[in-house]
């Protein structure tokens, strides 16, 4: 049994200055706030794995958008591709 040691992504938050990975935003900073989030690429329950290279920064509108459709992460080319065939690209990136 492996404990998620969150100090890992909160780390990565900072990394990315609290912007998503995938759109470039920050949504919370106008309020004052910081609010993005770390998704697991091969989830946490199953690989046991919260290495760095495991995680991506994102908005929380971009959490639930992957994990309602699932899409394909292709680690190689750093892109999510979706069942409709929508793509969407890591713009961000200075750990994968």
């Amino acid at each position: 049994m492996r404990k998620l040691n969150r100090a890992i992504g909160e780390s990565l938050k900072l990394l990315y200055n609290y912007r998503c990975q995938i759109c470039g935003e920050n949504i919370s900073a106008r309020y004052g706030v910081n609010i993005v989030e770390s998704h697991h690429l091969d989830p946490f329950v199953k690989s046991l794995n919260n290495n760095p290279e495991n995680q991506v920064i994102i908005c929380p509108n971009h959490h639930r958008i992957i994990h309602r459709a699932r899409p394909v992460f292709v680690r190689r080319k750093l892109i999510f591709v979706y069942n409709n065939g929508v793509e969407e690209r890591i713009m961000v990136n200075q750990h994968l």
